[in-house]
């Protein structure tokens, strides 16, 4: 195929990923979530029976619940939120004794690999765990308890920063984890904060707490409007801003966003009135609560292409701590892609907010690893993560970036991809040429033998597969995002390929 097939090719691929963008969301069903909403009920009848049986179809051949790759916060979280489920009472469903034992059986013999693992903790591990392991123990369940102790501790200083009352006066992102911080009927106040569609915090899980403390006509049509076909659930919905910023950004990049279409049009529009005159953002247009990320992402996206977006630029500066920018209010720790991209959105104007990108840079600096490579806690590889540092600092900066070249070229495999978790995946290696492109265009050389073999491998990689490698409640996968990091990924490579003039 030549070069200019190929790149029409994408073309065509990326216009009928932006066909069906923005409307809901893509992300992959999730086992803690589809957990939670098997054990709705209305008095004694199970009220997602499909959800139930989803469970047991999924779990793994170790007894455990989650994703492909097996990182032990996600398998905890998710295998404990399955056992729970699995022993409510309900009508009997085939195989679920069995599926519990082994459930068990696999926390007991992974009860301590949490602590070990210093990356992957999913969103409010530390809330969920003690509160699931409460109810196992009132079940009399057989677990070495004593192994999540020091959890229980987390969560009550997690609670602490905010309290029972900030909860029902304000959003907070406590929110997002209702299911896993108190049931009661004091929570049904939390509904005024719930969406038009009915969701609190865009969760499911979440949802079904409120609607559990107290029967809301709006939330079980929420809640049967996200349940899938085949009964799984995903953690978030909808996530239609994050999903069109990302993508957009994502085609931008890989030069396949062709603004004379139709849909790329009605995607840039869709983003332009989702962010709204005063610049912050959240996931969707109905979250409660802004962020940094989406709304630097959207801005970054929106000037890009020709919208005039400039001024709003200080709607960033809100989420501003004393070393970095914080995601949410409460947040432990400073998340580096937020950070990031704020940098990125920043340095359209360097000049006006030379002091911020400063702190930002410094805060990089601070987080990087081996003097080479990024991690964050929204995202299970380092790929990811250094792809968008690495974007930011060309953008904002001269730093010398030679350590995060060499181990790029250190880490490709044999057959043209990367992968952290011992394959390479279609996603991570689209990461990897997005991260090559922005140092090849900071004046660094990369060998050609490194866009030779990405574009081989991403080629025939386009359809995926797509494991779960982005951290919410559990690892997850939100198709149309990965799919545009491939594309992307794809054409950089082929671009730098091809024969000159083809």
């Amino acid at each position: 195929m030549t070069g200019r097939n190929v790149r029409a090719s994408l073309l065509a691929r990326a216009e009928t990923l932006l066909d069906g963008l923005g409307e809901g969301g893509s992300f992959s069903p999730c086992p803690y979530t589809t957990a939670w909403l098997s054990r709705l009920r209305d008095r004694d009848r199970v009220l997602f029976p499909r959800a139930r049986r989803w469970l047991l179809d999924r779990q793994r051949a170790d007894g455990s619940w989650g994703a492909v790759i097996g990182l032990p916060h996600d398998r905890t979280v998710c295998t404990l939120a399955a056992v729970m489920a699995l022993t409510d009472p309900g009508p009997p469903l085939p195989g679920r004794a069995e599926a519990v034992r082994a459930g068990l059986a696999y926390l007991r013999a992974h009860s301590t690999a949490w602590r070990a693992a210093d990356v992957g903790e999913t969103i409010g591990f530390e809330l969920a765990v003690p509160f699931l392991l409460g109810q196992a123990s009132a079940r009399g369940l057989d677990l070495p308890y004593g192994d999540w102790d020091e959890l229980a501790k987390t969560r009550r200083a997690k609670l602490d920063l905010i309290p029972r009352d900030r909860l029902l006066r304000e959003p907070t992102s406590l929110m997002y984890s209702l299911e896993a911080v108190d049931p009661g009927p004091a929570l049904r106040g939390l509904a005024r904060f719930a969406g038009p569609d009915g969701s609190l915090a865009n969760s499911p899980s979440a949802t079904a707490a409120l609607w559990a403390a107290g029967p809301d006509g709006r939330t079980p049509a929420y809640l049967k409007n996200v349940e899938m076909p085949d009964g799984g659930v995903p953690s978030l919905y909808p996530t239609e801003a994050f999903e069109l910023a990302w993508a957009l950004h994502h085609l931008q990049r890989g030069g396949l966003l062709d603004m004379r279409t139709p849909s790329a049009a009605r995607c840039v529009a869709r983003l332009r009135a989702l962010l709204g005159p005063r610049g912050h953002l959240g996931l969707s247009g109905g979250f409660p609560l802004p962020d940094p990320d989406d709304t630097a992402m959207a801005i970054i996206v929106l000037h890009a292409a020709g919208q005039g977006v400039p001024h709003l630029l200080d709607a960033p500066l809100d989420f501003e701590g004393e070393h970095c920018f914080f995601t949410y209010p409460g947040e432990r720790d400073g998340s580096v892609t937020p950070n990031a991209r704020v940098l990125e959105a920043l340095a359209l104007r360097p000049a006006a907010y030379a002091r911020p990108m400063a702190k930002i840079v410094e805060f990089l600096l601070d987080t990087r690893r081996e003097d080479a490579w990024w991690y964050d806690k929204w995202h299970a590889s380092p790929y990811y993560a250094t792809a968008q540092v690495t974007f930011a600092l060309t953008q904002a900066s001269t730093l010398p970036l030679e350590g995060t070249l060499a181990w790029l070229l250190a880490t490709q495999r044999p057959d043209g991809s990367w992968g952290w978790y011992g394959t390479g995946t279609p996603e991570e290696t689209g990461c990897a040429v997005l991260n090559l492109d922005a140092l090849a265009r900071h004046g660094m050389r990369v060998p050609r033998s490194a866009w030779v073999g990405a574009h081989r491998y991403l080629r025939n990689h386009l359809d995926g597969p797509f494991p779960e490698l982005w951290v919410g409640r559990s690892l997850y996968t939100p198709r149309d995002v990965s799919s545009s990091t491939v594309l992307a990924g794809a054409a950089l490579a082929a671009a730098r390929t091809a024969p000159s003039g083809a």
